[in-house]
């Protein structure tokens, strides 16, 4: 028994870690429940915990019967064996056929094998589309010659084989084909040249087996032309994949068509040149002798398109490029389209200059497809997750991949297909089937999809409907009710057929906004109360930090405090007692004020809590004043023994503050202030307790100012007047130094000026002094000789006149005579040389 308990409780543990890290389980039916990973629920007729949790949290609560989520379920519905095929059998290269799943949401995966074997007479549908244009007509005559030996290579593969034709050129519109009546007549220009009339495509071959009509329809081709280089066999390759029943395509067969060009191709957007503006609608539009009906009217279609036509028609597309330029439109344009094309074919074909080459090219292509399968799904919903795996037969370990290639007729590869159900609620589809086909073929494995949402004790067979534990409003399972509509609760008793606004409604909303209503009636949130959550309970007044003083003095009802009996007020602040007013005589407020809320209000001029103390009466001031002056400055009447004697409780404080005081003291003070002798104010503060006497002092005293000295005053004044003078000197000398450099700065500009040189000055006048001699006029009339020696000496040099004797001086005898007027006349000759020097 001990041991079993044991791994019991170990298997409890180890359910409890399966839970995944961070989830909560949740839910309020048991399908919901399940749907968390690790979650089970509890279906305990009674039982009063949640019931959704993991095993250990409701093995705690103490649940007697659980319900845990189930596994993943497949069966398979349709499992026929391979089969090759042959006549008047269908082969079969795929299987199983069809499946059903049950899948759990939010689970693990869960694995389906399915096995593929290529058939080794699987029937082939092969359709020829080329274009007929000159540079083609070397393929039309190599597949004339090798129809017959194409049909004998095919026949070692699969006997149920078919050959089809169709040619293709572009829409008969300018600019693509010409319109001018010279080759409306003569397509090709020449009437010596047999030509088709222009067309878009032509179905000229339904697939048939007689190999003979194959060869007929090639012979009937005939060359035809267009005016652009790039051609449009899109159109026909669109009608080919579409028009299956004008075709001819089988349902169990591999379908091919050889895509036969020299050039690239129109898509959608090209017909736009000529005026097409309808998009191609993707169906088939062939009349009866096989022709495209809507060449004109419908634009080519998108390369989206053919690629999607392609895999929804199983049609394996064969790019055969011949030409000059057949390198450069296969890396171009062919190589990268073949890649998105179903049956797994990497690249086009390059067809040889004499086309002979076009049996290689099938013979190769058909293996291709034939040896390699690619598997896809259709329909998958979001919410599942679909994977392929597989080792491709090779032995090797199993890869994510859904393509195997080198597949022959003796043995067949698994695919493993891994399902998750990847959700947190239950879709609202339940139900939906899907395919997995092999692309390029028309085998097909049907799924039928099932999710499993609920527990077996919400179906019919366990659940009671109308139950008499639900009122008989609703059903009971897994050990709750679900409540029809219109009713909630445990018991589904609370009626919520009317509607919400109607009985929880408010101007401000349901239940002002505050509140669910549940069972028609307003649950509040925490705060709120009232019929309507229309009271705040906490809107009230606080007191001492809590809501209406604390729950010990009242509470906080629709914006009101509700107090007890031992309080009053509007915050329940006010103690309605007066005990603690008496003193011990069971006098109130010792007769000096009166009792409010438990507290006394002391009249003027008394303090303390039972106003026992005269703040007002003359006493303490002076008589502490001493003790002030002398603990606080020093001074006084006290020495420093009277002093330390007398002042105990005396005490320096920077500021004067009474919310300092110890707790040993009451609040009861006085604040005083005196002058001192020499004149300056001191201010202390004085505490009256019951015990002791404190007085403190500020540090500082008050004293008035001290007068100004008059010859601080005078020497202030003198020394700005003389700062201001020597600022002026300074200034003054400022602007005559900029004044001087500013005038010989044009001075210099002038001196340097060539005009200026070349020019006289107005105002100039050149120095010559002229002196009258008040003799001059006497020797003219007096001695006319002397006037003549006068007119001499002026005519001749100075040079000459002072350094020889002039002659006839000693002639005229008067040198001794006129010794001095001769000097005179030498010294004004003299000084008019000067000036005129100086005038020069």
């Amino acid at each position: 028994m001990r041991l079993s308990f044991v791994w019991y409780l170990v298997a409890t543990f180890l359910v409890a870690d399966a839970v995944v890290e961070g989830q909560r389980c949740f839910g309020s039916r048991c399908g919901d429940c399940l749907m968390n990973e690790g979650c089970i629920w509890c279906k305990d007729q009674v039982f009063y915990a949640q019931r959704c949790g993991s095993f250990l949290e409701l093995n705690v609560s103490g649940c007697k019967e659980v319900v845990q989520r189930k596994s993943h379920t497949v069966k398979i519905l349709e499992n026929k064996d391979f089969s090759d095929g042959g006549s008047g059998l269908d082969p079969i290269q795929i299987k199983p056929q069809r499946i059903r799943i049950r899948l759990v949401p939010n689970s693990a995966r869960h694995n389906v094998m399915l096995h593929y074997k290529v058939a080794r007479n699987f029937p082939l549908d092969l359709y020829f589309l080329h274009d007929p244009s000159k540079s083609m007509e070397n393929l039309i005559t190599s597949l004339t010659q090798l129809t017959n030996d194409i049909a004998n290579e095919i026949s070692n593969i699969t006997t149920d084989f078919r050959f089809g034709l169709g040619t293709a050129m572009d829409k008969v519109i300018s600019p693509f084909v010409r319109r001018d009546p010279k080759y409306l007549n003569y397509p090709c220009g020449t009437p010596y040249i047999y030509c088709d009339h222009p067309y878009s495509f032509l179905h000229r071959q339904s697939l048939t087996a007689d190999t003979d009509a194959f060869k007929a329809a090639l012979g009937k081709v005939n060359r035809t032309g267009n005016q652009d280089i790039v051609e449009g066999l899109f159109d026909g390759l669109m009608q080919v994949m579409v028009c299956g029943d004008k075709i001819g395509w089988r349902r169990k067969a591999r379908r091919m068509v050889v895509y036969a060009t020299d050039v690239n191709f129109h898509q959608a957007g090209d017909g736009r040149t000529a005026g097409i503006l309808e998009p191609n609608d993707g169906l088939c539009h062939l009349d009866d002798k096989g022709y495209y009906t809507k060449a004109e009217i419908q634009d080519y279609p998108s390369v989206g398109q053919i690629i999607q036509k392609a895999r929804d028609n199983n049609v394996n597309v064969i790019f055969v490029i011949g030409g000059k330029e057949s390198g450069i439109m296969r890396s171009y344009y062919y190589d990268e389209l073949t890649r998105h094309l179903p049956g797994n074919i990497h690249n086009a074909s390059a067809l040889s200059n004499d086309s002979n080459n076009i049996l290689d090219i099938i013979r190769e292509n058909y293996r291709k497809l034939r040896e390699t399968v690619k598997l896809s799904a259709d329909g998958v919903p979001e919410e599942l997750v679909l994977g392929f795996y597989s080792n491709c037969g090779t032995g090797r370990n199993i890869d994510k991949t859904n393509v195997c290639e080198g597949l022959n007729f003796e043995k067949w590869v698994n695919f493993t297909i891994a399902f998750q159900s990847n959700m947190t609620t239950c879709p609202s589809q339940k139900s939906f089937n899907m395919t997995i086909f092999p692309e390029g073929l028309e085998d097909r494995v049907r799924m039928e999809v099932e999710h499993e949402c609920e527990c077996d004790c919400q179906r019919e067979q366990e659940a009671e409907p109308n139950s008499t534990n639900c009122n008989q409003r609703g059903t009971y399972e897994c050990g709750v009710c679900h409540c029809n509509e219109g009713w909630s609760g445990d018991s589904c008793e609370c009626d919520e057929r009317l509607p919400e606004a109607e009985v929880c409604g408010t101007e401000a909303g349901i239940c002002n906004n505050v509140g669910n209503c549940t069972c028609s009636k307003c649950h509040c949130y925490e705060g709120y109360s009232g019929e309507m959550c229309e009271c705040n309970d906490r809107n009230c007044p606080y007191h001492n930090g809590s809501l209406c003083g604390g729950p010990d003095h009242g509470i906080c009802s629709c914006g009101k405090c509700l107090c007890t009996s031992e309080f009053s007020g509007a915050s329940c602040d006010c103690q309605t007692s007066k005990e603690s007013c008496r003193d011990h005589n069971g006098t109130m407020c010792s007769n000096h004020g009166v009792c409010e809320c438990g507290r006394c209000r002391c009249d003027v001029g008394f303090r303390g809590t039972l106003c026992d103390t005269c703040l007002a009466c003359p006493i303490s001031c002076e008589k502490n004043f001493n003790c002030a002056q002398c603990v606080g400055f020093n001074q006084g009447p006290f020495n420093s023994t009277m002093c330390s004697k007398r002042c105990k409780n005396v005490a320096i404080v920077p500021l004067l503050n009474s919310e300092d005081l110890d707790s040993n003291f009451t609040r009861n003070h006085i604040s005083c202030f005196r002058k001192d002798m020499y004149g300056c104010l001191l201010f202390f503060d004085v505490y009256d307790s019951d015990e002791v006497t404190t007085v403190h002092v500020k540090s500082t005293k008050r004293c008035s100012p001290k007068p100004m000295d008059p010859l601080t005053i005078g020497i202030g004044i003198s020394g700005a007047v003389f700062l201001a003078g020597l600022i002026i000197i300074v200034i003054w000398k400022i602007l005559i130094l900029i004044y001087d450099r500013a005038e010989y700065s044009k001075f210099e500009a002038e001196i340097k000026d060539p005009v200026w040189e070349k020019s006289d000055s107005p105002i100039y006048h050149g120095c010559i002094t002229t002196v009258h001699n008040p003799m001059s006029d006497l020797s003219n009339n007096i001695y006319p000789d002397i006037q003549k020696y006068q007119n001499k000496i002026d005519n001749t040099p100075l040079d000459f006149i002072a350094d020889t004797n002039p002659q006839g001086l000693e002639d005229i005898g008067i040198n001794d005579i006129f010794s001095d007027d001769l000097g005179q006349l030498l010294d004004r000759k003299a000084k008019s040389v000067h000036f005129a020097d100086d005038q020069k």
